[in-house]
């Protein structure tokens, strides 16, 4: 079982990268820099997939850990509302996948990221150099 587990993961961290930067090309109709996404301001991971080229330079993102691929140092996230919603991690149509050089999170876990897109071996990923896991009342 753990011979099958790697295989999956790096395929789903993959097709997360795909996905990411397929987005990432779509949304380029609209207009670059409207929003200068404050580190302050906590977005959804929805709303900055749908509107990623409008929040350029460090943002912050919560979200919860659908996956986790320790030998790439990487994770995917989805929305937490979505998650809240159905009860499951596989039920997001959008994941975005994160690369975090840290301590990794659990699969469920909600965590903070801040950090931002970049080209990452030819590849558009959210680089995170800050995460933490969040805890509400």
């Amino acid at each position: 079982m753990q011979r099958c587990a790697k295989p999956i993961t790096f395929a789903v961290i993959t097709a997360m990268t795909i996905a990411f930067s397929l987005v990432f090309s779509l949304s380029q109709d609209l207009q670059a820099g409207e929003v200068a996404a404050s580190p302050k301001k906590v977005l959804g991971v929805d709303d900055f997939m749908k509107n990623v080229d409008r929040y350029r330079g460090k943002v912050s993102l919560e979200g919860v850990v659908s996956a986790v691929a320790p030998e790439q140092q990487a994770i995917s996230l989805i929305d937490s509302g979505e998650f809240q919603a159905c009860g499951d991690t596989t039920c997001s149509q959008l994941t975005l996948p994160v690369l975090w050089r840290g301590h990794l999170p659990a699969v469920r876990d909600l965590v903070g990221v801040e950090g931002q897109t970049q080209e990452v071996k030819g590849k558009l990923m959210f680089v995170a150099d800050k995460l933490e896991k969040v805890t509400r009342p």
